[in-house]
């Protein structure tokens, strides 16, 4: 008997409230030869009994004790059969044709891993208009670079072939928000990926989500781009200056702005001008382009 040609992975943690939405847009996917492994990481609410309530054999539910978003996703790596291995986080969900547009594209273009466009979601799942933009550019150049969207919401957008996983790409579990960062940096590093330029993926933009705590911002951030340099990817002293501003400038961002403390901000904004005085015409570039119309989609980090 084969197995499925798609795994896909649901990490849930006090889910509830939206794990019906993901999973019932996995069941209605066009492309249908597929296996979902949901990974309870420890809920406390009725996430478990959500995940239960679902019948479809395809349907496989993991119940672990609380480890974190990355360690529940490598959890469902262990288990995945699937000859294609993706993720979705449990608050989002997928278009019809997300399954079947991807694993055409990755047939055509002989790529090893696709990603296609985001649709941002207000907290009932109801698309806002706003559109993420994947990039065609470099990927592991962009990402690193943190100027522009590379994937868009990593962790419930690609799509890739399970050699790559076998290669030993994994979730790095020190991570929380910047995992998705980590793995297209791993993905892109190794393999080759193909962008379908489509919106299949769809982002709920809820109140309280990891992406507003900037404390942990920062620490995934500095660690993201650790991991970086650990891997050879920041080698180049120019680049590497290049890339460290921004990651510090958006940092001091973070905290001016979300956070509202301008004593946090002002160190790493100086830390910023210091790799690179350039950096400090970043707001001045975007607030023209959004002036001139151009590049008006939203920055997010899942």
């Amino acid at each position: 008997m084969t197995g499925p040609e798609v795994s896909i992975i649901i990490p849930a943690f006090n889910a509830e409230k939206w794990l019906a939405d993901a999973v019932n847009s996995v069941l209605a996917q066009r492309f249908t030869n597929w296996e979902l492994i949901i990974v309870n990481d420890g809920s406390t609410d009725g996430t478990l009994q959500t995940a239960r309530l679902f019948k479809d054999h395809r349907i496989h539910v993991v119940d672990q004790g609380n480890a974190g978003v990355s360690a529940a996703r490598n959890t469902g790596l262990a288990t995945a059969a699937g000859h294609y291995i993706g993720f979705l986080d449990a608050d989002d969900a997928m278009h019809a044709d997300n399954l079947s547009r991807k694993l055409q594209a990755l047939t055509e273009s002989g790529a090893d891993w696709a990603y296609a466009d985001v649709a941002i979601c207000d907290a009932d799942l109801h698309p806002t208009g706003d559109v993420i933009r994947g990039t065609d550019k470099d990927v592991l150049r962009t990402t690193l670079l943190q100027e522009q969207p590379a994937v868009p919401l990593s962790c419930g957008n690609i799509l890739a072939k399970r050699q790559c996983f076998l290669a030993g790409i994994r979730l790095d579990e020190r991570l929380s928000n910047a995992a998705d960062q980590d793995l297209t940096i791993q993905l892109a590093a190794r393999f080759r990926p193909v962008h379908v330029k489509e919106v299949l993926c769809l982002y709920r933009n809820r109140g309280g989500s990891m992406s507003k705590n900037v404390q942990l911002f920062q620490d995934d951030h500095l660690r993201l781009f650790r991991n970086a340099r650990n891997r050879g990817l920041l080698d180049n002293p120019w680049f590497r200056r290049r890339c460290m501003a921004n990651v510090y400038w958006a940092i001091g961002g973070s905290w001016w702005i979300m956070a509202g403390c301008r004593i946090c901000a002002l160190p790493w904004f100086l830390r910023a001008v210091a790799c690179r005085p350039a950096v400090i015409a970043r707001p001045l570039y975007r607030r023209s382009r959004r002036l001139h119309g151009i590049g008006t989609t939203t920055f997010i980090t899942a």
